[in-house]
């Protein structure tokens, strides 16, 4: 198996979740100090009051001990994204590497 390697912003990298990450698919997340390995179960895209946009993605989290299901809301974290790591059922791993981007800040 091949494991294709990438550089992105964090905007990039939601736009690749949103188009290429399946249910059923394997993904790592690393953000902050957390890491997230885990079963996709669903991606749900929309656009909250106010315009804020939303990339929610439920995970099945690996693990023997804890069997839980959490919610990443990928535009709530993108800010601290370091990490995705892609294991599709059916192609090659991809591993993307987020570069830094600057938070906007509201006035």
């Amino acid at each position: 198996m091949m494991v294709k390697e990438l550089t992105m912003d964090c905007e990039e990298v939601i736009d690749y979740v949103k188009k290429n990450v399946k249910a059923y698919d394997n993904v790592e997340l690393s953000y902050n100090r957390v890491f997230t390995p885990g079963e996709v179960i669903n991606i749900e895209t929309c656009v909250l009051k106010g315009g804020k946009k939303s990339c929610t993605i439920l995970v099945q989290l690996d693990g023997d001990t804890i069997h839980s299901t959490v919610d990443i809301d990928l535009e709530e974290i993108k800010y601290d994204l370091i990490e995705v790591k892609h294991i599709p059922q059916d192609g090659d791993e991809t591993l993307i590497t987020i570069d830094t981007c600057e938070e906007e800040f509201e006035e």
